[in-house]
């Protein structure tokens, strides 16, 4: 067993996971779980995460609830309150809350559990019985490293090959993906954010360009329903290829089980790039306003081995560059050069580098 002797916790003990963050952030979380089921799998696993991430946990196998915050609207406070008692009633004995805000280190009190972890936030509230230890934005570390240390002494030392996510597309999910070609590459341009899309000329052009060397691998433009508009923009703007466009087409976990059998997939900084990850096909990942070197680049892993990497213009290049944690609707600078000075050579070249990519 990879955990510490001196753990305290009962052979069964219930255990609730708080990540109610973006979809991303809920793909990266899995590591925690994937690690805690090995260490320890008789415990009783939950989570807690946002509406839209719910289906990322459909018939997961060692899961044993899923609880959703839906956090839209002036009612998500009531409906924090009924995740609370929901939490509650379950008896946990931990709860490790991944979010970095007052309303899961609310409902972590709530929860009644005895053991508490949390991130440090000054200036947020937080429960003052909480093992609290450090986050750090830019630090140096992966999110999967971050959210790791609040578990170590419970699960040991984070160890990057062993420590990382992981989704589990079910046989109804595969069965889906198998209307979509294998051994394809997989562009994911769409993001929440606009200053996290590297343009859409840029896409067209990369597809393109791989095409001409690559005619006989399928192309993919993945998105979901209301990125169904921009993907076909992007594949009637291609000239040597005509793309396949996957727009909300198949649910989350149907999404990474296409991934799972794609050669490639090149996403913006969003939750494709971390589902990438978490099914382990080779990634780039396009970094416009924001940077790796938050944490949440492609997982340590897989760069080490050469089968994912990120390509991005230099922050020495910009000084505006990162411009923010999450991005903007629109540049502050009006030049968006971070994202138009990335060119479709370099994410080539980068594509060329992994290690898996046809040909």
């Amino acid at each position: 067993m990879k955990g510490t002797e001196d753990h305290g916790l009962d052979d069964k003990a219930r255990v609730v996971l708080l990540q109610p963050a973006f979809l991303g952030d809920a793909v990266l979380s899995t590591a925690i779980l994937e690690s805690w089921h090995r260490a320890f799998p008789n415990h009783v696993l939950s989570i807690v995460v946002r509406d839209a991430a719910a289906g990322l946990f459909q018939n997961h196998p060692f899961l044993d609830a899923v609880h959703v915050w839906n956090r839209s609207g002036w009612l998500k406070y009531p409906r924090l309150m009924k995740a609370a008692q929901d939490v509650r009633s379950r008896r946990p004995e931990v709860v490790v809350n991944l979010h970095r805000f007052s309303s899961m280190a609310l409902l972590a009190q709530r929860s009644g559990a005895p053991h508490v972890t949390g991130f440090l936030n000054p200036g947020k509230w937080q429960s003052k019985r909480a093992h609290l230890v450090g986050h750090g934005i830019g630090d140096g570390r992966h999110e999967t490293e971050r959210n790791h240390s609040q578990v170590a002494r419970y699960l040991g030392e984070w160890d990057p090959t062993i420590d990382r996510p992981a989704l589990h597309p079910s046989r109804q999910h595969r069965d889906a993906a198998e209307a979509w070609p294998s051994g394809a590459l997989i562009l994911a341009p769409a993001s929440v954010w606009a200053t996290k899309r590297w343009p859409e000329s840029h896409w067209a052009g990369l597809a393109d360009r791989w095409a001409q060397h690559h005619s006989g691998q399928p192309i993919v433009l993945l998105g979901g329903k209301g990125d169904k508009a921009m993907l076909d923009r992007i594949a009637q703007a291609c000239t040597h290829v005509r793309p396949l466009t996957c727009a909300g087409d198949l649910n989350l976990l149907g999404a990474a089980a296409l991934m799972a059998k794609a050669d490639l997939v090149v996403s913006n900084d969003s939750a494709p790039l971390h589902m990438a990850g978490a099914v382990g096909t080779p990634v780039v990942g396009v970094f416009c306003s924001t940077t790796p070197r938050f944490g949440f680049g492609v997982l340590p892993a897989m760069k080490v081995a050469g089968s994912a990497t990120e390509v991005e213009v230099g922050e020495d290049a910009l000084e505006c560059k990162p411009c923010g944690l999450h991005g903007h609707n629109v540049c502050p600078k009006q030049h968006f050069r971070c994202g138009n000075e990335i060119e479709v050579d370099r994410v080539i070249a980068a594509m060329r580098s992994v290690s898996s990519p046809r040909g």
